[in-house]
């Protein structure tokens, strides 16, 4: 049978990686940024990106954050559900946004992801990570 680990009181299990994405997010994150509303920008596409949002968008598509819960072999966070809550959680504390999104994030991705063969996920899944396809 196994044992589940009580924490003390106040302990955050994901103190250690909160603290990575605040300092991540403090290096990153446009400060010209702060507090926009990015989210439907992300979803459908507004245009021509300014080169904040283009520099934000690079940034959280490089670390794979933009689709944090898929696998890192193909550009995704490959974060657990508790590490990527933390990522949202700071990144809303931040007033920072999600700049990769569309239908590639909501729909075909992970269609593709469940039912794609191995060289179409290396063929599409990258892009689609770093919003460079929608």
């Amino acid at each position: 049978m196994a044992t589940t680990a009580v924490l003390p009181a106040g302990t955050d299990p994901q103190a250690a990686f909160r603290a990575e994405v605040r300092e991540w997010l403090a290096r990153h994150f446009p400060p010209a940024l702060h507090g926009r509303d990015g989210g439907m920008a992300a979803v459908e596409g507004p245009g021509e990106p300014s080169p904040d949002e283009e520099a934000w968008r690079v940034a959280v598509g490089g670390k794979g954050w933009g689709v944090p819960t898929w696998p890192a072999d193909y550009g995704g966070g490959g974060l657990s559900r508790a590490e990527a809550r933390v990522l949202s959680d700071e990144m809303a504390r931040a007033g920072a946004w999600n700049p990769i999104g569309g239908m590639g994030v909501m729909m075909f991705g992970p269609t593709l992801l469940e039912y794609g063969t191995q060289a179409q996920k290396r063929e599409h899944i990258p892009a689609i990570a770093r919003g460079e396809v929608r």
